[in-house]
């Protein structure tokens, strides 16, 4: 046992240790959270750029198409209008067909609307709600983006507009004075309308030069809109950034979506953080889970470590102890022997002391001989060189047996032994000198230890499965804080070299390690008074 000075030092280092170590894990975790929290922030900086550019991008590109078809749907002479529309279609990779729409007599009865396009009552719905609000609003020179049924609709007015001037709409003025010169009322106004229920759905387009006169209209192909707009954000590094069904656009707390209404209707916008930020996230990840890996095994290490340290020192201090118990144990007999004998060769000695002599020399020497064999046994059981045969035994027939042997030693020590054994033999699987040698050291330790006046209680039961040899004493008991190492060589109960019983802390860990090479055990039981042990061996089936 290390002296109380050096378990405090030790004591003081591991606590110091143990603050450096919790002090190294905050500040490896708190870098961690700064280095995400600062890519968190470079990334959603990234985002709002990213998506800023893509929400332009889309409104830029779809107002020009929009622009543009309009324009050329306002720029169209009223002579030979249906002509020139038919001619338009054909040359328009976009336009997928044109119609013509008449208060009085409606559409033509060959008008084709393209698959997902709006059936003809939904076209008339949307000049019809336009007209109704114009009634409403007639000094009104704009209309914001609104919603007629399923579509998101925008309306231009065509004459006097800055964002249409009159020389980009071709014949818009002179068929304006044809519809004054016929006494009609003028009020031209144009008109898009996308629809909500469906991506790709085609977009129509219309001009109604006054209340009561013709619509002019076609239908726009959106897929190669979209197509184009994708293939503009194919750069994922800082952003990436997909056009998606509305619907689709799952949120979550890393992806971003909008809506692009009015521009693409049915359509969102989804934004995710960049490769780099990935990568950087991914690279803070990994750094952090290899710098607690190795400050893992950092910890790890220097436990083991101090653990080897302290366990080869504890050993060390065992060894030494053992070797000067030893000397001590070997000594002693010796010099008896020594001693006697040559008091044996003094020259006219009585023959009373001659024989008082002699039996001493011989009980010094089985206590020499019993010594060496427990020092030759503990040395075969560390090498693992014992080899032991388990055979049915008689455990009954075995204590009866030691209990004779040792009832003259116990009376000398003033102990009595208690026993209460079954009438008939317990038959057990394992080694007769295993469990005889297990119960002596039990029964020599109770001498050493146990009040004298005593009783040194042997009691044997059986299980189903178990044969259970119980020895319990009355002494001073087993001092708590070495149950946990009461087996381990070089361990006595308690007792240190100045102690008078002798003994060098052998005997349990050779009695223990005996017994499990025979398939038992030896433990130690919790008792209030004085120390119990239990033998604990296999039943012979």
């Amino acid at each position: 046992m290390l002296p109380p000075l050096t378990r405090f030092r030790t004591s003081l280092l591991w606590v110091l240790f143990a603050l450096a170590a919790i002090a190294t894990g905050l500040a490896v975790h708190r870098l961690y959270q700064t280095a995400r929290e600062e890519i968190a922030a470079q990334s959603e900086r990234a985002l709002d750029q990213e998506q800023a550019r893509v929400l332009a991008r889309v409104q830029t590109y779809t107002d020009n198409v929009r622009r543009s078809t309009l324009v050329n749907l306002v720029s169209f002479h009223v002579d030979g209008l249906n002509s020139t529309l038919r001619q338009w279609d054909e040359s328009n990779d976009i336009v997928l067909g044109t119609f013509l729409w008449d208060p009085v007599r409606g559409f033509a009865p060959d008008l084709q609307i393209p698959t997902g396009g709006p059936n003809r009552e939904e076209l008339v719905n949307l000049w019809r709600e336009f007209r109704e609000w114009r009634a409403a609003h007639p000094t009104d020179t704009s209309r914001a983006p609104s919603q007629t049924g399923f579509f998101q609709t925008i309306a231009y007015r065509t004459f006097d507009n800055p964002a249409l001037p009159a020389t980009e709409l071709g014949y818009q003025g002179e068929n304006l004075d044809i519809l004054t010169h016929a006494g009609r009322r003028i009020d031209p106004w144009a008109g898009w309308a996308g629809s909500q229920r469906t991506p790709g759905t085609p977009w129509v387009f219309w001009y109604q030069a006054g209340p009561d006169d013709v619509v002019r209209g076609c239908f726009v192909n959106t897929v190669p809109l979209v197509s184009q707009l994708r293939s503009e954000f194919t750069d994922r590094s800082f952003a990436q950034v997909e056009l998606v069904e509305e619907k689709s656009g799952a949120s979550s707390a890393s992806t971003r979506t909008t809506t692009l209404s009015p521009w693409l209707p049915a359509q969102g916008l989804t934004a995710t953080p960049g490769e780099i930020f990935l990568r950087k996230e991914s690279d803070a990840r990994f750094t952090a889970l290899i710098t607690a890996l190795l400050f893992g095994l950092f910890l790890t290490g220097g436990a083991a470590l101090t653990a080897r340290t302290r366990r080869e020192s504890r050993e060390a201090g065992r060894k030494i102890t053992f070797v000067a118990q030893v000397s001590h144990e070997l000594r002693t007999p010796l010099t008896s022997i020594r001693m006697f004998a040559d008091m044996l060769a003094t020259p006219g000695l009585p023959e009373t002391k001659r024989t008082k002599f002699a039996q001493t020399i011989s009980t010094e020497s089985q206590r020499l001989e019993q010594l060496i064999e427990r020092l030759l046994a503990f040395n075969t059981l560390e090498r693992g060189a014992a080899k032991i045969t388990r055979v049915p035994i008689d455990v009954a027939a075995i204590t009866r047996e030691t209990i004779e042997e040792m009832n003259s030693t116990l009376g000398a020590a003033g102990l009595k032994a208690e026993m209460d054994l079954p009438a008939g033999p317990v038959v057990a699987l394992a080694d007769h000198s295993s469990v005889k040698q297990a119960l002596l050291n039990l029964l020599d330790n109770a001498i050493k230890y146990a009040r004298e006046g005593g009783l040194v209680r042997i009691k044997l039961t059986n299980d189903s499965a178990n044969v259970r040899l119980t020895v319990a004493d009355d002494g001073l008991g087993i001092p708590r804080a070495i149950h946990d190492r009461l087996f381990e060589p070089f361990v006595q109960g308690g007792q240190t070299l100045t102690n008078k019983s002798p003994g060098v802390g052998l005997g349990l860990s050779i009695a223990r390690g005996m017994l499990r090479q025979a398939g038992g055990d030896l433990v130690l039981l919790n008792s209030i008074t004085g120390a119990t042990f239990e033998i604990r061996l296999q039943k012979s089936e």
